[in-house]
């Protein structure tokens, strides 16, 4: 057929660049030659630092195994001891420091001990100065 009539053929009228297909591959190449000859390098430096030897520690003969895991065999049981040690630290007399004088009472006497003391609260007279008033100077008839 004629181009005069403006139809386009059914094939590539161009053909392809081989020369610039060419130059791709060949850049390609030389950039995967540059990586695996930098890799190789890097490779054989890591190697080289790494075969060194490293000074020994004064540990490294001492061989400490971990402790073993710390499982409960009965553990209802277990939460019944420390109930009943609870129990008993709320419910009886002892020294928590001597040389301080400090003592654990019974949680029954604190709160007893407690409400005939009273709470201080604050901007309020203490119970001991609001029960008494000051002296006067002038004492009366």
């Amino acid at each position: 057929m004629d181009k005069s009539h403006g139809t386009a053929p059914a094939y590539e009228t161009r053909d392809a660049d081989v020369r610039g297909v060419f130059r791709f591959l060949v850049v390609m190449g030389l950039a995967l030659a540059f990586t695996l000859a930098l890799c190789w390098g890097l490779f054989r430096s890591f190697s080289a630092t790494e075969a060194e030897p490293i000074p020994a520690s004064p540990f490294a003969e001492t061989r400490q195994l971990p402790l073993g895991p710390q499982l409960q065999v009965n553990p209802r049981e277990d939460w019944l001891k420390f109930h009943a040690a609870q129990q008993q630290a709320l419910e009886s007399y002892a020294w928590e420091d001597r040389q301080t004088g400090t003592v654990r009472v019974p949680i029954e006497r604190a709160m007893e001990l407690l409400l005939a003391k009273g709470v201080p609260v604050a901007g309020e007279k203490t119970p001991a100065t609001a029960g008494n008033p000051a002296p006067r100077d002038n004492p009366g008839p």
